[in-house]
């Protein structure tokens, strides 16, 4: 007993993973370096999920560090070689809610520690937005003015709170909170958060959110009364934002005006705009389609350069991260394509960089994710361990939405969430499958 006390007392910070990256990126990554070889160390005895994904997902490394070896010849394979490392840190999320379920710790503390940090940095946001500094006096990102909160010049606030909706809607279902039965203060809450989204100016992130909740409205009855009425609270919040130009950035025009023009403009010199696409009368309508920007001039130029390393290296792709380092082989000038550190796709950079088969394990994972999600939608009950399973399941499906742009797959920060929900997605799993 003692033992097993002392395994929940060590592994419970793991809990709050989702807050290290507001302190971090290196915290979060010395949570995953521990926790790895506490499961090593104390679990290695244990029986692990009997789960095909997992295998799948080993594969998948394997894979990922052979191509690494083989085609990256720069310090920037090390990182692919060690990409395992995550599998290893979802089964320890795995066994830290299976080990932490039959605790008698108290888990609505927990939930409310949680859930509180989340309303400070609601809070914290709102107000860098209102007054233009936040409670710690860190004023808007110079990149744009934009709200960033205690992330300071790191504009990734939207796409945090858009991949932590779907943790904290688990930890929900999980604690069986009754949404319904507290549903002022959740609407209040998701309203704000929703605001938040919108504010930090990320419009991936806001597109995201927008498909998120569709698909919680959707597919989980229990979550339909609180979201749709906070999505109109947060509509009526922005429209009077949008119309007094209260906040200290101009955050309508970002998200609608500038989307409309890096879509519809032309330029050969990508850092201006021209003429607009519809309006050009040289052009037929077919013609004003094709040129039509996917995403931006820079997201068309990246999608170019994608199309030129993905037709060269089809079976394999140019290796983990090999994008930014075999781009500049390709012949090209600014307006036929342009490099960057990755080409801000998930699909664009698979096709790329792991070719055919690393598209095929994209599928896989996919495909299981989805024939699990349907089978438990048949069920039509509110139990909260189903409706855990599909939020999250939809949380998984939306990160690896491939029709938006995206982050670099294999950035630290991407792969840390993606494998912690992977790893309450399996619990979920197994609880229902036992």
């Amino acid at each position: 007993m003692n033992t097993f006390y002392n395994k929940i007392k060590i592994f419970s910070p793991l809990f709050f993973f989702p807050l290290t990256y507001i302190v971090g990126i290196a915290i979060t990554e010395l949570f995953i370096f521990f926790f790895t070889i506490f499961l090593i160390i104390n679990y290695k005895n244990e029986k692990f999920p009997n789960i095909n994904i997992l295998l799948v997902l080993l594969a998948f490394s394997l894979y990922i560090a052979v191509n690494a070896i083989i085609q990256i010849p720069t310090n920037l394979k090390y990182s692919s070689i060690f990409h395992f490392r995550y599998v290893l840190f979802a089964i320890s999320v795995y066994l830290f809610f299976k080990t932490y379920e039959q605790s008698k710790i108290n888990k609505k503390l927990f939930l409310m520690i949680f859930l509180l940090s989340i309303i400070i940095l609601l809070f914290d946001s709102c107000f860098q937005f209102f007054v233009g500094e936040n409670i710690l006096g860190q004023k808007l990102s110079k990149f744009g003015y934009r709200v960033s909160s205690f992330f300071g010049e790191e504009l990734i606030l939207g796409s945090f709170l858009m991949r932590s909706l779907s943790i904290i809607l688990w930890y929900l279902f999980y604690i069986k909170i009754d949404i319904n039965s507290k549903k002022f203060f959740f609407i209040i809450f998701f309203s704000v958060y929703f605001f938040a989204i919108y504010i930090s100016g990320e419009r991936t992130a806001f597109a995201l959110t927008i498909l998120t909740f569709l698909s919680f409205v959707i597919f989980v009855s229990n979550l339909r009364y609180v979201l749709f009425r906070s999505v109109i609270v947060f509509s009526i919040c922005a429209f009077i934002v949008a119309l007094t130009n209260i906040g200290k950035e101009d955050i309508t025009h970002r998200m609608f005006v500038k989307t409309y023009k890096q879509l519809l403009y032309k330029n050969a010199n990508t850092d201006k705009v021209s003429k607009n696409i519809l309006k050009d009368k040289d052009l037929n309508f077919i013609d004003k389609i094709k040129d039509i920007n996917i995403f931006s001039p820079n997201h068309h130029g990246h999608l170019i350069v994608v199309k030129e390393l993905f037709t060269k290296n089809l079976i394999f792709g140019v290796g983990p991260k090999g994008f930014r380092h075999y781009c500049r082989s390709v012949n090209f000038d600014p307006p036929k394509g342009i490099c960057s550190t990755h080409p801000h796709n998930i699909l664009a950079q698979t096709l790329s960089e792991l070719g055919i088969i690393g598209l095929l394990f994209y599928l896989i994972f996919i495909v299981f994710i989805l024939r699990i999600f349907f089978k438990n939608i048949r069920k039509k009950t509110t139990n909260h361990e189903i409706n855990g399973l599909l939020v999250i399941s939809i949380g998984l499906l939306i990160n690896l939405f491939p029709f938006v742009p995206s982050g670099n797959f294999f950035n630290n920060w991407i792969s840390s969430f993606l494998y912690f929900k992977i790893g309450l997605f399996i619990f979920s799993y197994k609880k229902l499958s036992n």
